[in-house]
């Protein structure tokens, strides 16, 4: 199970460039890829999708609400729940917790 550390305390991140990110775990790697040209790959499905509205999720170019409505966020967490979507490494690495037999996390 998925439980954003950064989303649980009401925290995003706001990169130099302006681009806006939900945790400094993502931005690193993205920035990685971008710069060795790499595409990602499958578990990185969420962030091909960032990017290809990146200039939606920057603040130079578009408003924080706007900002916060964006489906991206949506893709995000339904990436935790649905099997279908890829979680990212960095959720899974950095945000996965267990749960007890009773199902409390």
């Amino acid at each position: 199970m998925i439980k954003c550390r950064w989303r649980e305390k009401k925290r995003i991140l706001f990169n130099i460039d302006g681009q806006v990110y939900p945790c400094c775990y993502l931005v690193n790697n993205n920035y990685k890829m971008q710069e060795n040209n790499k595409t990602p790959d499958r578990y990185q499905h969420v962030m091909q999708e960032y990017n290809k509205v990146k200039d939606e999720m920057n603040v130079f170019t578009n408003d924080m609400e706007s900002i916060n409505r964006h489906e991206w966020w949506d893709l995000l967490e339904k990436s935790w729940e649905d099997a279908e979507v890829p979680t990212l490494r960095q959720c899974t690495r950095w945000c996965t917790v267990k749960e007890d037999n009773d199902g409390d996390v």
